[in-house]
């Protein structure tokens, strides 16, 4: 069973949080948010991004850890 990991992110923050979590080995499911929000011309609208339930707490560790290192603006 699929968990929603982050809810409503931009397309850029969800590919990097795409790329992050599959180079650690967690699969990830994008998809359209249902959070309402106008489309950006050309950037798409809000996405959710999905784990398998038994790798949620990988996620968010993982997740945390590009935070204190500054790797990409995370902030949720």
């Amino acid at each position: 069973m699929w968990k929603v990991l982050v809810e409503g992110v931009n397309v850029t923050l969800a590919n990097f949080l795409k790329s992050l979590l599959e180079q650690n080995g967690v699969e990830v499911l994008v998809r359209t948010s249902k959070l309402f929000d106008p489309v950006i011309f050309g950037q798409g609208g809000l996405l959710d991004l999905l784990v398998p339930e038994d790798k949620i707490e990988e996620a968010r560790s993982l997740i945390e850890e590009a935070q204190k290192h500054g790797e990409e603006d995370t902030t949720l």
